[in-house]
């Protein structure tokens, strides 16, 4: 059964998840891409407004899982932590459009545990990332420390960097 399911898992965020994302965007969240982010000044201003947004599991409508517009996010002032980290990339590029914000997610057993954060440099040559509402500055350099510092003692299953605007797959891997 675990090998059933970590194939499930490598296909559906190695395949499928991005293009079932970007279906759902176009089919029930056009409205939404009219509607102004708020306007934020620094990475504080960009935590408060993720602050007031509401974690929360994605319904029946999403099947699995999907990635909503971050317009929507701010609109409905909840979402789960894919909402979180889409929120915070486009709130970091409208504030520094240079600041190349990603999405890593983070697939792991048990599979409730699995976890997408928004990551991008940082001043200096470290990378940051916002972790639901929280910004996590800790002194990582790589992805790959940031999955082990997401993954804790939870089994990894595979991981990817994905850009927030496309949804495309910049890396994809395998745990070893």
């Amino acid at each position: 059964m675990k090998s059933i399911l970590d194939r499930f898992l490598v296909w559906w965020l190695r395949g499928a998840r991005y293009r079932w994302s970007r279906f759902r965007r176009k089919l029930f969240e056009g409205r939404y891409l009219r509607a102004d982010l708020p306007p934020v000044a620094s990475l504080e201003d960009i935590q408060q407004r993720l602050g007031e947004v509401t974690w929360t599991m994605d319904g029946p409508l999403h099947l699995y899982d999907a990635i909503s517009y971050p317009q929507k996010v701010w609109h409905r002032k909840k979402d789960d932590c894919d909402g979180f980290a889409v929120l915070a990339a486009a709130l970091l590029r409208q504030w520094r459009p240079d600041s190349r914000p990603v999405l890593l997610t983070v697939m792991l057993r048990p599979v409730s545990r699995s976890h997408t954060v928004c990551a991008f440099p940082s001043p200096g040559d470290e990378i940051w990332y916002f972790d639901n509402s929280f910004l996590r500055q800790a002194s990582l350099h790589t992805y790959t420390e940031i999955v082990n510092v997401v993954k804790g003692d939870a089994e990894l299953v595979c991981w990817d960097v994905a850009d927030p605007v496309t949804l495309e797959t910049i890396e994809f891997h395998r745990a070893a």
